[in-house]
């Protein structure tokens, strides 16, 4: 923990360095008034927020009229970073796509960096499926586009033909697509359901499921 103490103290000094954080909070004046600095930095370190976070409650503190126990807040806040950084924080900031929180560095990072990095790849396998589910639904549009279009009695014969070997190549397009998705599905045990209600559904679920379309 003492090598921790000096990467603290490092970014207090320099807080730029240290400026992502899960969430930010404010201080009370009831809670600069009672003090309990400890506990105060136990709560921010365990929240992951960044060591800057004690310069904002000085700051605030000091409008109010009261001071702050520096030592004990980095006391609290060495205790409560561990809480922080694990590896399921880690994976849950990854998967939701959020930048690595540069609080876990160092041996903090054990635990917590595996977790993020494993979280960045499911991340990224999402982002890719809804890439594939949009390419389906645009070939799809343009399907039924051309179905309607294909409708009006006013027609030529000429843009008939044409309209009729349109939709000949979309209906592959769309089985096509239809392909792709189903076997990247597969592959990373995505939970299959049907695919225009995608966006309503959670799909990041390791639980395969064996739905037809």
């Amino acid at each position: 923990m003492k090598s921790h103490s000096k990467v603290v103290t490092l970014g207090l000094m320099a807080a730029t360095a240290l400026s992502l954080s899960a969430c930010s909070s404010t201080v009370s004046e009831e809670a600069c008034q009672v003090g309990n600095w400890e506990a105060q930095g136990f709560e921010d370190g365990s929240k992951g927020r960044a060591p800057d976070q004690l310069n904002k409650i000085v700051e605030a503190c000091t409008k109010y009229g009261f001071s702050v126990d520096n030592q004990a807040w980095l006391k609290g806040y060495e205790a409560g970073l561990p809480r922080y950084c694990t590896y399921e924080r880690g994976y849950e900031r990854g998967e939701s796509g959020a930048s690595y929180n540069q609080v876990c560095g160092g041996e903090l990072a054990e635990e917590y960096g595996p977790g993020y990095e494993e979280g960045v790849q499911r991340y990224r396998i999402y982002r890719q499926y809804e890439k594939l589910v949009d390419n389906y639904q645009y070939q799809r549009q343009r399907l039924e586009e051309y179905r309607r279009r294909l409708r009006n009695p006013d027609l030529s014969d000429q843009s008939r033909r044409q309209l009729q070997r349109g939709i000949r190549n979309l209906e592959y397009q769309v089985d096509e697509a239809r392909y792709r998705l189903r076997e990247f599905e597969r592959r990373y045990n995505l939970r299959r359901s049907s695919i225009d209600g995608y966006r309503n559904r959670d799909y990041r679920d390791r639980d395969y499921q064996d739905y037809s379309y």
